[in-house]
Parts: C-alpha cells; structure tokens; sequence
C-alpha cells in the first residue's frame, strides 16, 4: 500500500497505517492457527498458541521499524541527488552567464587600428585574418568548456598580432610554454583575458613600453608584467580576472592565483594532471 500517497493529516496517516498493520498482523496470526492442525495433525495448545501471538507481534514491530527507517533512508538519498542535481544545473547556469561576460571592448580597439592600415593592403589583410580567426574561435569556444593549451597559445598569438599592430614598438608579449603541457586544458581565452587586463590596466607609451610575460614553471601558467597604473582607469576594469577565477573553479576545481611583488603583478593558472 502506498501510504506516501494519502493526502491526509499526518495524524490520521500514521494511525491508519497503524490500523492496517495490526489488522493485517491478527489475519496472519488467525491463519497460521487455523492451518497448523492440517500441517502437524494436531491443535496448538494455549501457551504454544500465545508464543506464536508474541513472535508475530515482535517480528511485525522490527519489520515496520526497518522499513520506515529505509523509507527515511531512500527519501534521504533522493532529496541528495536532487540538491545535487540541482546544484549542477546553478553551476551550468553561472558558468553561462560567465561566458556572456567575455568582453569585447578590444573589437572596437582593433577596428580603429585597420582604418589606419587600411592603405597598408598586405598588413591589413594579415590583420583581418587574423581577427577573423580570434571570432571564430570565440565563437567556437563558447560551445566547450576547456580547451587544449596549444589551442589557447595560437589564439593568444593572434591576440598578440593585433596588440602589436596597435601598439608597435611600445608594447612586446613574450611568450615560453613547456611543450609538455600543450595538450593540458584550460578554459577558452584564459591567457589572452590575462594578457588583456595588462594591457587595459597598464601604461603604454613610448617613454613606458610595456612587456608582459607568458610562461611556465613545473605544472603552471604564468602571466606577469610590471605594475605602471594608467592615468585613467579602463572601463570595465577587473571583470576579466574576476570571470576566468569563477570559470576557472567551476570546470577546474582549481584556484587562480594572484600574486603583486617589488612592482610585478603575476597570475598563475595551476594545470590539472592528465586523468
């Protein structure tokens, strides 16, 4: 009987259950009475007849604790699984959300830098290219999650192409990654948001060039560059490292970490060891 299924009081629930249980306990009791002298070919006695009472009694007693108790148990682990569940899909949501978030204020940065190629047609066919691979694989990327390094590192070399294109002489991106860990996964776009913020957030001038360093050391990514606070803050400013930490703790289960020391600002992307 589904007992889980009455839309009653709780009172009421428990004593019909109650009821159903001792009815059904004094059939069975009646019915092993009434078979037992066509079995044994002899009627029992009263006190064989009052310890058949007693172990029934005793035994429907346990057997209704243990199944309530596995009721409980089973509705434990099913409300588990659903907050589990449930927990997944608000992680899936915000990671989402996260990848909505990729800015792209360097489009427009980009655009202004082919109208001055524009005269230019090898350099600014070369620049076109190369920004139309940077939106594909933005696009492409929003589709998965994590992606190889070798994958991200060729990307950010087009990220770099464009930055050098604007910039020249006034900026240089230095890049020395271990090739045993170009096939660890990273989230998409994880360098180059990192190289991005050193650029929005740092002095560029002829006077100030700025370098910024892409490497690794043992099972880490490293991106560094000195500290030159620009005069006037870019809007927008810190999303970029706040969105790859979220992303980087849901897909990862790993923390990035930032680190300012004698003027150097570094972030380090700890990789995951292959499964």
């Amino acid at each position: 009987i589904d007992y889980d299924g009455l839309k009653w009081p709780p009172f009421l629930k428990w004593l019909l259950i109650l009821i159903i249980n001792v009815v059904s306990l004094f059939v069975v009791v009646k019915v092993i009475i009434a078979f037992y002298p066509l079995v044994n070919g002899r009627v029992l006695e009263s006190h064989e007849e009052g310890w058949v009472n007693f172990t029934f009694i005793n035994l429907s007693i346990v057997l209704f604790f243990i199944a309530r108790l596995l009721r409980v148990s089973t509705d434990k682990q099913e409300s588990r699984i659903e907050n589990e569940q449930l927990k997944q899909q608000n992680l899936e949501n915000e990671l989402a959300a996260l990848k909505n978030q990729i800015d792209p204020h360097f489009l427009f940065n980009s655009l202004n830098s082919l109208s001055s190629l524009i005269r230019e047609n090898e350099k600014a066919t070369q620049f076109v290219n190369k920004l139309s691979y940077m939106y594909r694989y933005i696009l492409q990327s929003s589709e998965i999650n994590l992606v190889p390094v070798k994958d991200e590192l060729k990307f950010l070399r087009s990220y770099i192409y464009l930055m050098e294109t604007r910039y020249r002489d006034r900026i240089r991106i230095e890049v020395d990654i271990d090739e045993k860990l170009l096939d660890r996964k990273v989230p998409p776009l994880a360098l180059q948001s990192l190289v991005e913020n050193s650029v929005k957030h740092n002095e560029i001038s002829s006077t100030n060039p700025l370098t910024v360093k892409v490497y690794s050391i043992e099972e880490s990514l490293f991106v560094e560059n000195p500290i030159r606070t620009r005069s006037t803050v870019a809007e927008g400013m810190g999303t970029g490292l706040y969105n790859l930490k979220k992303r980087y703790l849901l897909l990862l289960k790993n923390e990035v970490k930032v680190s300012t020391q004698n003027d150097i600002f570094k972030v380090e992307l700890p990789l995951n060891r292959p499964a």
